[in-house]
C-alpha cells in the first residue's frame, strides 16, 4: 500500500495488477511506451536492507551543497506518495504528479504494472520533466528484479544486507545478497558497507563477473572520529554526522565516497567545506528523530534495524530507562524484534493503528516477554499521559505507524 496513490489512480482511471512477477519485462515495456525517460538521466543506485534512506539523504545534502540539481526516489514513503519522489529536496507536487499520470494514461499502461512498478515509471517521468543533474534511486525490494533496475548508474551503493522478505528473496544471506548484487552494472563502481562474509563473497563474485571496481568500507575508505580518508589520498577532517548511532558512521562513509565519485563524473570539483556543510544538514524523518528531549521516533521494522536502534540507545542513553511504543505489520518477525528490544527495556506499549496489515496490540502483547505491558488504540493521548522526564520514550516499528503519528506528535510535543 502506497498512501494516496489510489486517489490518483482513481482520478485517472488507472488500474494496477496485484501479482508480483519476477523479471523486468513489464516495467521495460511500459517505459518504452512512455519514451524511455530513464535513459536520459544519471543515477546513483542504492540497494540493501537497512541504511538506504539515511545514505541517500546524506548524499543528497552534500550534492545540493555543491549546487547539484538532484532528484530522489525513496522506498517506502514516509507520509504518502509525494515524499517518495523528491525534486531538489521538495516533495513532488500534485501538479507534477498529475503530469506524470497523464503520460501513463495516454500511453495505455493501465493494468500492466504493480503499484511499485507504476510508481517507478511515474518517478522517471517526473524526473525527465524536472531534468536533475543526478537522481538518487532507492530500490524497493531486492535489486536484480526490482523495477528500478532498468538503469545504468554512475555508482552502485550497498549499505547493508540482512534477512528480509524471505518469501521473495530467499532464506539465507547469500540468496538475499544475490538479489541485491543484481544492481551492479558492467565496469560501474560499487561501494559496500560492512557485510557478513557470506554476503560479501557474493558481491566480490558479482563485481568480478561484471568487471566492476568494488570499494569496501574500512579497506578502500573509512570514517572514524570525524575524519574520512580513502585509498586515493583524500582526507577530510571535522565531519559532523547528522544521525545518531554507530551504524550511521558507515552510512556516512558510503555517502561521502559515492558523492566524491558522482561529483567527478559530473566534472564538478569536490569542495571539502561544502561536503562538511552538506553532510551536517542532512535530515530524514524517523531515523532516531528527536521530537523532544525524551521522545524519539525510529522506523526499526526488522531485526537488523532493531539491533541498530538498540546500539544507538546504548550509546546515547546508557543509563536511562526506555519505554518502547511499538506497532508492527504482520510478517515482520515480531518475536525476534521484541527479543532484541527486551534486552534494554521491560516497559512496552503496543499500538493498534489503521492499516489492514497491522498486527493487533493484543497479538503483540501475547508474544512479549516484558514485565510491564500495556496496549492502546489512541497512542497520541496515551503518549501525552505517560511521557516523562524520568524515561525516554521511543516510538518504533512500522513506518506506516510512524507516518500516521509523526505529524501530530511534532505539533504537540516539538519544542522550538
Amino acid at each position: 500500500m502506497i498512501p494516496m496513490l489510489n486517489e490518483y489512480k482513481e482520478r485517472f482511471n488507472i488500474e494496477s495488477k496485484n501479482t508480483i512477477e519476477p523479471g523486468l519485462d513489464a516495467v521495460t515495456n511500459a517505459l518504452e511506451k512512455v519514451g524511455n525517460p530513464h535513459l536520459k538521466l544519471k543515477f546513483i543506485h542504492v540497494a540493501g536492507t537497512n541504511g538506504k534512506g539515511s545514505t541517500i539523504s546524506m548524499m543528497n545534502a552534500m550534492l545540493q551543497a555543491h549546487k547539484v540539481k538532484t532528484a530522489c526516489f525513496y522506498s517506502p514513503c514516509f507520509m504518502d506518495v509525494h515524499d517518495q519522489i523528491q525534486l531538489n529536496g521538495d516533495y513532488i507536487s500534485q501538479q507534477q504528479l498529475d503530469h506524470a499520470f497523464s503520460c501513463v494514461k495516454e500511453a495505455g499502461l493501465s493494468g500492466m504494472l504493480t503499484d511499485f512498478e507504476l510508481l517507478t515509471v511515474l518517478a522517471f517521468l517526473a524526473f525527465e520533466q524536472f531534468q536533475p543533474d543526478i537522481v538518487l534511486l532507492e530500490t524497493g525490494m531486492g535489486g536484480r528484479f526490482d523495477s528500478t533496475n532498468v538503469i545504468t548508474p554512475v555508482i552502485s551503493v550497498i549499505p547493508s544486507i540482512a534477512l528480509e522478505h524471505q518469501q521473495f528473496l530467499g532464506n539465507t544471506l547469500e540468496e538475499i545478497a544475490t538479489h541485491k548484487a543484481g544492481i551492479i552494472k558492467r565496469a560501474i563502481p560499487v561501494v559496500i558497507g560492512p557485510l557478513e562474509e557470506s554476503s560479501e563473497k557474493v558481491f566480490f563474485q558479482e563485481s568480478m563477473q561484471q568487471q566492476s571496481p568494488l570499494w569496501k568500507i574500512n579497506e578502500v575508505f573509512s570514517l572514524s572520529k570525524g575524519q574520512y580518508k580513502d585509498s586515493e589520498g583524500v582526507i577530510i577532517d571535522n565531519l559532523t554526522i547528522p544521525f545518531q548511532g554507530p551504524h550511521q558512521l558507515n552510512n556516512a562513509a558510503l555517502a561521502i565516497r559515492s558523492v566524491i565519485h558522482a561529483l567527478e563524473s559530473l566534472k564538478i570539483n569536490v569542495n571539502e567545506d561544502l561536503l562538511r556543510t552538506g553532510l551536517s544538514k542532512a535530515f530524514i524523518p524517523g531515523r532516531f528523530e528527536k521530537i523532544r528531549d525524551t521522545l524519539y521516533f525510529d522506523g526499526a521494522h526488522n531485526p537488523a534495524s532493531a539491533q541498530a536502534l538498540v546500539n544507538t540507545v546504548k550509546e546515547v542513553f546508557p543509563d536511562t530507562p526506555i519505554h518502547f511504543y511499538i506497532g508492527m505489520i504482520k510478517g515482520k518477525e515480531a518475536e525476534k524484534i521484541l527479543r532484541i528490544f527486551e534486552k534494554i527495556s521491560s516497559n512496552f506499549t503496543f499500538i493498534d493503528f489503521d492499516d489492514s496489515r497491522s498486527m493487533s496490540s493484543y497479538e503483540l502483547s501475547k508474544i512479549s516477554e516484558s514485565n510491564t505491558v500495556s496496549t492502546t488504540k489512541d497512542p497520541l493521548v496515551f503518549l501525552q499521559k505517560t511521557i516523562s522526564n524520568n524515561h525516554v520514550t521511543i516510538v518504533t516499528g512500522s513506518l506506516y505507524l510512524l507516518s500516521e503519528l509523526r505529524f501530530n506528535a511534532v505539533r504537540i510535543f516539538k519544542k522550538g
